[in-house]
């Protein structure tokens, strides 16, 4: 008895997904004609279409300016960090961290050979 339970409560399941499936076929096939709508209206003027192209540039590149600020400043939070370590420390872990590079490096320099 337990097991036809289950059995219809995991079809249950099947047929739940199944569901969720098809809304999000249609969800995608709905935003795919709203994609095809907006590329007529673009196409269709040609002044829409370079400024649209324009400022998806601009926000492009305001992206990748972005991400190289954020990469700067982990460098620079690194540097503090760096900063921060008493003196001693400092010379030790220099010395463990060009351990580390120069033998990752020759690790490296064998798997290209």
């Amino acid at each position: 008895m337990d097991k036809t339970l289950g059995s219809i409560l995991k079809g249950g399941e099947d047929l739940i997904n199944t569901e969720g499936l098809i809304v999000e076929a249609v969800e995608e096939l709905v935003k795919d004609e709203i994609k095809r709508h907006i590329r007529e209206k673009i196409e269709e003027n040609p002044e829409l279409k370079a400024e649209f192209k324009k400022y998806v540039e601009m926000l492009m590149e305001a992206k990748m300016k972005e991400a190289y600020a954020y990469g700067m400043l982990a460098k620079t939070s690194a540097d503090l960090g760096f900063e921060l370590i008493p003196p001693k420390m400092k010379d030790e872990m220099s010395e463990k961290l060009s351990e580390l590079i120069e033998k990752k490096m020759e690790q490296m320099m064998e798997r290209e050979e």
